[in-house]
Formats: C-alpha cells, structure tokens, sequence
C-alpha cells in the first residue's frame, strides 16, 4: 500500500473524531465570537464570519494540525479602540473604517508568512507578553462587567470603567428598571455557570460546554416566557440583533481613510496583536498534540493573513490562531486540520438553521462569558509564576500592563521591551563588576 493510500485511509477513518470535536468546538466558538464582536463594538455576525473564514482557509492551507481559528481575545481592545477612534463618534462608519485596516493588516501577514518571519513571537520578552495578555483581560473585563449587570452604555478608558463598576452595583439596589434588573440576573447566573462549571462531574453534562449551556438556558428562558404568554421583561436593546438574511447584509470596508495616521496606527496595532497572539497560540498547542507534530508557522502566517483579508472584505473580524478553543479541540480526539473546517461548517449550519434562537440571546449573557474569559487572561496566579521567577521580570510585566492601561497595547509592548532591555543592560554591568572584584 502506498504511502498516499495509506494517509487518505487514516484520513477517512479519523473522520469521526474530528467531525466530533469540530461540533464540541462550535459550541465555543458560537457564543464567544457573538461575544467578542459585541466587545469590539462590532456587529455580532462579524465574529462569526471570522471564524467561519478562519476554519475554511487555515484548514485547507495552513500549517498546523490541530489548531482552531476565529476572532481572539487580544484584539478586542486593539479593535475597539480603532472603531472609536476612526469613527470619530460613529461607531457603525468607525467599524466599515477598521473593516478596510483589518483587510490590510491581513495582507501584512501573509507578507510576514512570505518573509519567514514565524518567529517573530521569541523577540517579545515572556513577562512582557503575559503583562499585554493581562491589560487586555482587564480591559474585557472592565467593558464587559457594565454589560453583565445591564448597563448597555457604559462609555470611557479602561480606567474609568473599572471605577465606574461600584456606581453599576448601587444602580442595581436602587433603581427598579426591569430590563435592567432581569438582565443583570441572567449576566450573574450566566458567570456562575463559567466559575463553577468545571466543579460539576456529571459526565453528561460536561458533554456541553459552558458558554453553550449559558445559551441553552438563557433562550430557553424567553420560551418559557412565550409558553407562559407573557412578555419576556427583556427590551431588544438588551438582546443580540442578527440580521434577517445575513448574506445580503454583509457590511463591506471603508478605504478613505486609508492615508491617515489614525488608519496606519490601527492596521500595525492589530497587525503586531494578532501575530503575537497566534504564534504563541501556534506553539503552546504544539505541546499539546499527542502526536507531537510541529507546525509550519510560516505556512500559518501566510493562512492567517489571506482568511483575514478575506474575512475583512466580507465584513468580519481577524483571524488568529486561539489557544482555548485549540485545546478543546485536542481534548476531544482532533487529529488534524479538518477538525477546524468541521467547526466553521457547523457554524454555518447554527447561523442559517437558528437564526430566530439567535436574536433571543441577552447580551448580559454573552457579556458573563467574556467577563470570565478577561479574569482567566489576568489570573492572579499568572502573577504569582512570574513573581517566581524573579523581581525583574515582576517589574517588566507590571511596567507593561500598567503602560498599557493608561495608553495603548504598542506603547505597553514597546516600554515592556525597552524596560526589559535597561534591566538586561543594569544585570550585565552589575555582573561585570562582580567578575571584577572577584
């Protein structure tokens, strides 16, 4: 038997492992891409075109086995803060603005894929890094946590939204808004669901992952309501609004502003967040897989740039390589690629086939989900491992997520890297002159 013959036949009958874990997948991926446009101040279907584009492309032309594609966590902060920016107020008009910098930044990708430059990821000091990742946990978590208790129009930095979450907590005491109060319920219990779930040991409740269940029971909610003929006390601002035909509203990017200072800022800011983000995701599922396969990074960079571009042209987010989602993958028996184009069809199926079921999502839910996806990106442990390794590297990853609070992720990456570079420069003259008294 050919060696050819003999790789279709483990293809084919590693079919339904990976159908499998694409479905398990999917359960993910449905609600945090509605979730992470939502952070982004971006259309809910966006997401999911992204990370349908995503599963298509770097399935078929990527480098890596067993990894799954689709909008990230780092770049919410990085997109909000473009379609603000660009918008100038406007946020729909700054979102078709960031649509025509994320079709550039997709080809900045593929230009680095072409360019070799895989390992882009290993000139970014670690402690740096996990200093971003934090900042950027903060900042979904700040935006969100107003969302989850039924604040829909909390507006301002980083900053001010975490001071403004103790006037949110007394709004809830003291004003009796139904939407608001019915809302902010769902947006606690959804958060219980996400902190104790992983306590449950029921097996078959375990087949369903959390952010899923959180939808199942949050929908299901506004049924029992139909079935009790009542009205649901959720207004459709505090709801997910989809489109009627998805295909025929696809929104299409802006290039005027493609000359402006602000543009070009924004295609390198997600350009920088997206490369890091997937090239650390990329090599931590390395690990992971059990056949321990080692990626083609720079065939991934290349995959990732054209689904962005095309995901930006058809009016979706980024696309990046997602470590959470590419371990659920692995841990439900994925052996390749065709696990991640698996997931984006079972999406499709989702957007076409549950539409209605769709709309009946409270945001408050989604915003629970990504209020526990910021805390897991800041844990505190996270700190504790670096504090471990010395105080340098404490002062580097408190530099950084402290820059990158109070200005943006390229100025806390960029002062993370020259902080770590001056310390280098201190440790090496200090044990310079240690060799020289000795």
């Amino acid at each position: 038997m050919s060696a050819k013959t003999n790789h279709t036949s483990t293809f084919i009958k590693s079919l339904p492992k990976n159908i499998f874990a694409g479905f398990v997948v999917s359960l993910i991926a449905l609600p945090l891409g509605l979730g992470l446009a939502l952070a982004s101040e971006a259309p809910p279907i966006s997401g999911i075109i992204a990370s349908v584009t995503g599963g298509i492309v770097v399935a078929l032309l990527g480098g890596s086995k067993v990894t799954i594609t689709g909008p990230g966590n780092g770049l919410v902060i990085v997109l909000l803060g473009a379609i603000t920016v660009l918008g100038e107020g406007d946020l729909y008009q700054g979102y078709l603005f960031t649509l025509a910098a994320i079709v550039f930044s997709g080809v900045l990708m593929l230009l680095l894929g072409f360019l070799k430059m895989g390992r882009l990821a290993d000139f970014f000091p670690a402690s740096a890094i996990q200093g971003m990742l934090a900042a950027i946990g903060i900042g979904i978590l700040a935006k969100q946590f107003h969302i989850m208790v039924g604040h829909n129009n909390s507006r301002g930095t980083i900053i001010e939204l975490l001071l403004t979450i103790p006037n949110d907590l007394l709004d809830l005491v003291n004003k009796a808004d139904l939407n608001m109060l019915f809302a902010s319920g769902i947006g606690i219990v959804s958060l219980l669901i996400m902190v104790f779930y992983s306590k449950i040991r029921n097996k078959f409740f375990q087949l369903i992952p959390a952010p899923m269940w959180i939808l199942i029971l949050s929908v299901g909610l506004s049924y029992f309501y139909t079935l009790l003929g009542k009205p649901y006390p959720i207004g459709v601002d505090y709801l997910v609004s989809i489109p009627d035909n998805v295909l025929s509203s696809l929104a299409f990017p802006d290039f005027t502003k493609m000359l402006q200072k602000e543009f070009i800022l924004a295609v390198f800011a997600i350009t920088l967040i997206a490369s890091i983000e997937s090239l650390l995701s990329i090599k931590a599922v390395d690990k992971l897989d059990p056949l321990n396969r080692r990626s083609n990074v720079n065939k991934d960079l290349k995959a990732l740039g054209l689904a962005t571009t095309i995901s930006g042209l058809l009016g979706g987010l980024n696309v990046v390589t997602v470590i959470a989602r590419s371990s659920v993958n692995v841990h439900n028996g994925a052996t390749n690629r065709s696990s991640n184009f698996f997931h984006a069809l079972f999406l499709v199926g989702f957007v076409l086939i549950f539409q209605e079921q769709l709309k009946r999502i409270p945001l408050a839910a989604l915003a629970a989900i990504l209020v526990y996806t910021g805390y897991k990106l800041a844990d505190p442990e996270s700190f504790r491992k670096i504090a471990r390794i010395g105080n340098e590297q404490i002062v580097i990853f408190l530099t950084t997520l402290i820059t990158t609070l109070f200005t943006n992720l390229i100025t806390g990456i960029g002062v993370g890297i020259l902080v770590t570079i001056i310390i280098h420069m201190i440790l090496n003259v200090s044990l310079h002159y240690s060799n020289l008294v000795y």
